[in-house]
Formats: structure tokens, sequence, C-alpha cells
């Protein structure tokens, strides 16, 4: 009798098996199939970050670069009006003039160029939020599985 009950759970067993590593195959190759597909969502989030990174400093780039300029070219233009003017105090109301303007575009392009770089990094970090926020939320719902 004993043998009986060996035999049928070894049939039993020999039956289940292909079932069973059926099973462990699909649940291996579903989670690979999750891995893959959350690694390339990962690599296109860093690459929508970098471009964003680079419009970002490109722009930024772009608005020193006309400041510097425009800053240059209002100096120059200075230094001839203060090579025009007829007395000191003429010279030193252009100069007054001058620093006033210039501190005042230097003071405006900080901020501009300080909302910019607040704008980028906000921009350029929100594709690679939103994967870690969806990384956190798959591991959740493994863990509640």
């Amino acid at each position: 009798m004993a043998t009986t009950a060996k035999a049928k759970t070894a049939d039993k067993a020999t039956k289940e098996a292909p079932k069973a590593a059926e099973a462990g195959f699909d649940t291996a190759f579903n989670g690979y199939e999750e891995i893959a597909t959350a690694s390339q969502k990962n690599i296109e989030a860093v690459v929508e970050s970098l471009t964003l990174s680079q419009k970002g400093l490109e722009a930024i780039n772009t608005e020193a670069l006309t400041y510097s300029k425009k800053a240059f070219e209002d100096g120059v233009a200075a230094t001839k009006a203060a090579f025009g003017a007829k007395d000191v105090q003429e010279l030193i109301e252009l100069n007054t003039t001058y620093t006033q303007t210039a501190f005042d575009a230097y003071v405006n392009t900080a901020t501009k160029l300080g909302e910019m770089f607040t704008s980028f990094a906000k921009d350029a970090s929100a594709p690679l939020n939103a994967r870690a926020t969806a990384t956190v939320e798959a591991a959740q719902a493994n863990v509640t599985r």
C-alpha cells in the first residue's frame, strides 16, 4: 500500500512538474520583460533630461553672451561720452548715469539668469523624477502582490 501511495505521489509530481516549470518560466520571463521595459524607460528619461539640460544651458549661454556684448558696447559708448565731457560736472553726471544703468542691467540679467537656471533645472529633472516615482510605485506594487 505504501508503494502505491508513493507511486501516486510520483505520478502526480511527474504530471505537475512541467506545469510548475512552465509557470515558473513565465513568471521569470515576465519579470525580465518588466526589467527590460523599465530600463528602456530609464534610458529614455536620461536622454530627455540631457536634451532639456542642453537646451537650457544654450539659452543661458545666449543670454549671458547677449548681456556681455551689450555691457561692453555700453561701456565703450560711456567712455566715448566721458571723453567728450565739457567739464567735471558733466563727466560726473555721465559716469553716474552709466553706473546706474550698468548696475540695473546687471541686476536684471542676474535675476533673469537665476530664473532660467531654476526653470531649466526643474524641467531637466522632471523626466528623472517621473521615472523615480514609477520605480517606487512598481516596487510597492510588487511588495503587495
